[in-house]
């Protein structure tokens, strides 16, 4: 890959459900890195989960990025399929850096199964490596920050039904740890969300709280939409009015249907599906 010019910033997209490359593969799941240019001005690739499995390693070998140089791993929070690949990161490559995650990451918890069925684990690798409990609002490097530990206000959307603590479901499990990044750069600011189970409505609200940030230019990631009703929709629509978003890359979680229907809610603004292989220079 070209070397970033002065001030740019660059996203790959490592894993998804969808590929857009045809050397890369794709599995339910998510993983970015976000080169922030040269190490020495507190620059330097830094990664956004590991996917399910191995996977994002090869596919970022096959697109020439070596992320066994990343400074560090921020994760997004303790489900499988954005952790699966942390054993592969630190035994099959270079990786010394640090790994910062909400303390509840490393939880175990479970999902519910359609038919009555025994609930599936669906937390991280056990033990999950050692990693720096992060803040509620936690500076990771000049121009990126995780933001964490979210308010879910009364009557907005979260992706939190089914998910339990407990295989036998008695201990609901509101996923706490849903954290999202905020990327600075040259066309402003840019929110990079893992699953989004806060609902986008709460974490764009936190955004502005916590920093300050009442304009986003572009939102990537996963949306958890896809048992999502019309009502969830359109408040995830109106959340991206409000804060005059003018770019929507979502995958993963958010369904191929929901990314349509938000292209046709959204006419005026670009709506794009999220895919393995994508590399995006702002």
């Amino acid at each position: 890959m070209r070397p970033l010019a002065s001030g740019q910033r660059r996203i790959v997209v490592l894993c998804d459900n969808e590929s857009a490359h045809p050397a890369c593969g794709c599995e339910w799941g998510l993983a970015l890195a976000i080169d922030l240019g040269p190490a020495e001005a507190d620059g330097g690739l830094w990664l956004w989960d590991t996917g399910q499995t191995d996977l994002f390693l090869r596919n970022a070998g096959a697109l020439g990025l070596d992320v066994g140089q990343a400074r560090g791993l921020a994760l997004s929070h303790g489900h499988y399929d954005h952790t699966g690949g942390l054993a592969a990161l630190r035994s099959s490559t270079a990786f010394q850096g640090s790994i910062h995650a909400h303390p509840a990451s490393a939880v175990a918890r479970f999902a519910e199964e359609p038919g009555g069925k025994p609930r599936r684990s669906i937390g991280p690798p056990s033990p999950l490596p050692a990693f720096i409990p992060a803040d509620p609002v936690c500076v990771l490097a000049s121009g990126l920050t995780l933001i964490s530990d979210i308010p879910r206000a009364p009557g907005l959307f979260q992706a939190v039904q089914g998910f339990s603590l407990d295989p036998a479901g008695a201990e609901p499990d509101p996923v706490p740890d849903d954290a999202f990044l905020v990327l600075e750069s040259a066309s402003g600011p840019v929110v990079i969300l893992g699953c989004c189970h806060s609902g986008l409505a709460n974490s764009l609200a936190c955004l502005r709280q916590r920093l300050g940030i009442d304009r986003v230019h572009a939102v990537l990631g996963g949306l958890h939409l896809f048992k999502a009703g019309p009502e969830a929709l359109e408040e995830t629509a109106q959340a991206l009015e409000a804060f005059g978003v003018r770019r929507l890359v979502a995958g993963h979680c958010t369904g191929p249907d929901r990314v349509a229907l938000l292209k046709k809610r959204l006419p005026d603004r670009e709506v794009l599906h999220l895919a393995a292989g994508q590399n995006w220079i702002l």
